[in-house]
């Protein structure tokens, strides 16, 4: 059986954990929210690695660089790793933040910072697929990347 490492990419409030939780509920979660430190999640990747488990990293990762911390990992271990790049504007997320309550909710002006940072991902940083992903309406349309 395939072991899957996926990587979601997108601005704060585009969709990602909403995302996981209706097609990778089965996948561990990992996640700086959760998490708290950098440290802690490289702690919690390592045993889910060790223990062959499929997982998702529920960050923002707009960066190459970002994306990079996880990838060689995943890719040592003989995971199969996907990314998910979420399409969205900063208004539109803007408007799913402000529906946000508690901790959820971050200062509007961090996802225009996040969006500015957001560079577009490719199969030359080691995915081994990867995807586009848009909301329609009150769903998730996900679409090859080459269908761009």
């Amino acid at each position: 059986m395939t072991k899957r490492a996926v990587i979601l990419i997108g601005m704060p409030a585009s969709g990602k954990t909403t995302y996981y939780h209706k097609f990778f509920e089965d996948f561990a979660h990992v996640n700086l929210d959760t998490l708290r430190t950098r440290h802690q999640e490289q702690i919690e990747l390592g045993r889910l690695v060790k223990q062959g488990l499929n997982y998702v990293v529920d960050n923002t990762n707009p960066r190459k660089s970002d994306r990079a911390r996880y990838i060689p990992q995943a890719k040592d271990a003989g995971y199969q790793v996907d990314g998910f790049f979420f399409q969205s504007d900063v208004a539109e997320c803007v408007k799913r933040n402000e529906k946000r309550e508690g901790k959820a909710k971050i200062r509007p002006n961090a996802i225009g910072l996040i969006s500015s940072w957001l560079e577009m991902p490719s199969l030359g940083e080691g995915f081994d697929n990867l995807y586009v992903v848009m909301i329609q309406g009150n769903d998730f349309v996900t679409a090859d990347w080459g269908q761009l």
